[in-house]
């Protein structure tokens, strides 16, 4: 087999074309350079170079080799040199992302608003889908990352954990239900018809499993699949929804809606940040991340 650090000086003295100054050039003593040269003429059983009036001229067979050797090196150059720089002011790319409700309705507005200006060509493609499509299209690198909540899905261990944000758990339900207290109790819980939607595509949810820890089960009128049609049937129903409480601010905001505190000890609702060990240390995935763990919401 050839040894490559002899490949390397073929391109150097093809273009040097005097031995003294392709040794330079290689960072090699004359005589060392003299003794690759030879070791390289036994290896491939060819003179290599032929020292002429015009200097030291490659074979036929060097002269072949020459592109190839450089192409390989420069490959190899890239490959040995990391990641490639990212620079979201002018790159072109696009981050397709996993995502929960939570994410898609809070985390949305300020990042496509932020990137506007400050990464014009960057864009986020969010996909709604069970948890299980969701890890897998990670492992797959066909998602940059996945946005999902804790304590109610299996995160595996080769994955990295970034907690983006906490909140915590309301209720709400149209302003004509004047007869709810500011804060509710399990008797409203366990009686009121309410609106669901599943914290994960599993069914598991935060509010269902702290009612079950008392053995306790609330009554659900419907599901839906986004907070935005939780609210508007909220208001066209009269029943209530349990939601994190920023998602209740922006609903009340845009509906006629009130909030309503939940018994002590209702849970609360952590989103998270989940890349694989694979993928995440590119110039571009970190990026990304830090954008996420610093957005303001």
């Amino acid at each position: 087999m050839v040894d490559l650090n002899l490949l390397r000086l073929v391109p150097i003295l093809a273009k040097e074309k005097n031995v003294t100054r392709a040794a330079q050039k290689a960072n090699l003593s004359q005589s060392a350079f003299s003794h690759a040269l030879n070791r390289l003429r036994e290896q491939l059983k060819d003179e290599m170079f032929i020292r002429t009036r015009n200097g030291m001229e490659p074979t036929p067979y060097a002269a072949m080799m020459i592109p190839v050797i450089e192409g390989a090196l420069s490959k190899l150059d890239t490959a040995t040199r990391g990641p490639s720089h990212f620079d979201p002011a002018r790159d072109a790319h696009t981050f397709y992302l996993g995502a929960v409700d939570y994410f898609e309705f809070m985390f949305m507005p300020v990042l496509t608003a932020k990137f506007k200006t400050a990464a014009p060509n960057v864009r986020l493609s969010v996909d709604i889908l069970s948890e299980t499509i969701k890890v897998e299209r990670v492992e797959k690198g066909q998602l940059d990352a996945f946005i999902g909540v804790e304590n109610v899905q299996h995160i595996p261990h080769y994955f990295n954990k970034h907690r983006l944000i906490s909140d915590h758990f309301v209720a709400i339900a149209s302003q004509d239900r004047t007869d709810l207290p500011d804060q509710l109790t399990l008797k409203h819980l366990v009686s009121e018809a309410q609106i669901h939607l599943p914290a994960v595509s599993s069914g598991a949810d935060h509010i269902d499993g702290w009612l079950l820890s008392q053995h306790l089960y609330r009554p659900l009128a419907t599901v839906v699949q986004s907070y935005a049609v939780g609210g508007r049937v909220a208001v066209a129903t009269g029943y209530l929804m349990c939601v994190p409480f920023r998602i209740a601010q922006e609903l009340a905001n845009m509906l006629p809606l009130r909030i309503m505190a939940l018994p002590e000890g209702a849970p609360s609702y952590d989103l998270l940040l989940l890349t694989h060990r694979l993928y995440d240390y590119q110039p571009a995935v970190q990026w990304l991340i830090n954008e996420l763990k610093t957005a303001r919401i």
